[in-house]
């Protein structure tokens, strides 16, 4: 869970700062993008398997908080590195 609000917190931060910071516009979406998928993900399995206790029920659910606790934090930590590659290139020029 810690890995799901750490990604929550970094993706708005570079939303907020990207006209700021001069992040291009399809980075900028990139993030908003990334940010409603991990907030999409994280209300799915926060509902599906709130009153669920056996581990048949809700599959799409139990997926959902595997993608937002595991793989959108992989994808958001490329994407961040991505980006600071790019903000380095552009400042060098």
């Amino acid at each position: 869970m810690v890995a799901a609000a750490i990604t929550l917190w970094l993706l708005f931060s570079v939303w907020v700062m990207a006209p700021i910071v001069g992040i291009p516009g399809p980075l900028e979406r990139t993030a908003a993008w990334l940010l409603a998928v991990e907030l999409v993900a994280l209300l799915a399995w926060s509902y599906g398997v709130e009153s669920c206790d056996e581990p048949t029920c809700a599959p799409l659910a139990r997926a959902a908080g595997i993608a937002a606790r595991t793989d959108i934090p992989a994808l958001t930590g490329a994407f961040l590195i991505l980006t600071l590659l790019r903000l380095r290139r552009s400042q060098r020029g």
